[in-house]
């Protein structure tokens, strides 16, 4: 069968439908492939969702980026905006066989991995801008390069502990890394958040609303969609407008809840700022003693983050109780802290 997204045999989910098809393929490459081979193969498309899918097919099927390559293949083809005129990318992916198993690493521990390797390349990625390389091509360079160390480690990646990130949190972070060492932010979200929290706190840094069409212009390339910041309760659209979550509300509405599934960072942190507003009515460090809690290696930095550049003044106060909760929390639980801190190291 054509390994393509069809609706009509698979109406309910034909992007699944073609990731696993694509799997399979890939698999029946593996299994032909000698040990010492590659396999290579061009690829592009004008959004990041079906360039996901085929990475994940690809590292799911046994095989790792080796390297990656932009070029301009098509540039003559198509007329008006159909064609070769509404791709963003082509870029030639070489691959080999994992002969190993991955290796675990912490998401921060990567980042700062990627970042050395793609500094190191800077030299050369100024010689090619010099020659007229364009700046599109230059960001694929990058983001090839940690592309390729991230499919090394692939399934063994954790944003905390026995959590492991998907290639789509994991493009977001490539994107949001590349770009901070490109444009050096004065104070960027804290490095070890996940990589949507980071995504959303560098969106709405300063703001409490967003016009629709500006956050889709900021998210695009990224990978994520505003709807899935709306799913999450970060923020909300009312007439094409997105508005930041009150994290008084965001706590209540956590009331009651399992602490066992209050797991992301962000939302951590919006839970116990928001048991920190006046007249909550919350007991923050209910939460932090929970023995169903587990607190996110971000959480303390995220807290702090925002106690100095949450978007409201009541915001940011709300941060600074929250903060000064969580060191007494700490002082009294070092064993756990102990873990958290070397999860970060790590």
């Amino acid at each position: 069968m054509e390994a393509v997204a069809n609706r009509a045999r698979e109406p309910e989910d034909p992007d699944a439908f073609y990731q696993r098809l694509l799997t399979e393929c890939w698999k029946e490459a593996h299994r032909i492939l000698k040990p010492g081979g590659m396999l290579a193969f061009t690829f592009h498309h004008s959004e990041d969702a079906p360039w996901v899918s085929v990475l994940e097919s690809l590292f799911d099927a046994g095989f790792y980026l080796e390297a990656t390559y932009p070029i301009r293949s098509d540039e003559t083809k198509g007329d008006g905006e159909f064609g070769s005129k509404t791709i963003e990318y082509d870029i030639i992916h070489v691959c080999r066989k994992r002969i190993e198993e991955p290796k675990e690493v912490s998401w921060g521990r990567m980042r700062r991995e990627v970042l050395a390797d793609v500094r190191q390349l800077q030299g050369m990625l100024e010689n090619h801008a010099r020659a007229g390389l364009p700046a599109a091509d230059l960001q694929v360079i990058r983001r090839g390069k940690a592309l390729e160390y991230f499919s090394r480690h692939y399934g063994k990646v954790y944003v905390d502990e026995g959590r492991p990130i998907s290639v789509k949190d994991a493009l977001v972070g490539i994107n949001q890394l590349i770009d901070e060492d490109a444009n050096k932010a004065s104070e960027p979200p804290p490095v070890i958040a996940e990589p949507i929290t980071r995504q959303f706190l560098r969106i709405f840094d300063g703001k409490t609303e967003l016009a629709r069409d500006q956050m889709q212009k900021l998210l695009r390339g990224s990978g994520i969609a505003p709807d899935e910041f709306v799913n999450r309760g970060w923020c909300s659209e009312e007439k094409k407008v997105f508005h930041l979550a009150d994290p008084l509300a965001f706590a209540r509405d956590w009331q009651g809840k399992h602490r066992r599934r209050l797991t992301a960072d962000l939302d951590q942190a919006l839970v116990i700022i928001g048991a920190c507003f006046d007249g909550s009515g919350i007991n923050a460090s209910d939460t932090l003693k929970n023995e169903n809690f587990k607190p996110h290696a971000a959480l303390k930095s995220l807290l702090e983050w925002l106690s100095k550049r949450g978007q409201t003044q009541s915001m940011r106060n709300a941060a600074s109780r929250a903060l000064t909760i969580y060191n007494n929390w700490a002082a009294s639980n070092k064993d756990q802290v102990r873990q958290l801190s070397l999860f970060q190291e790590d």
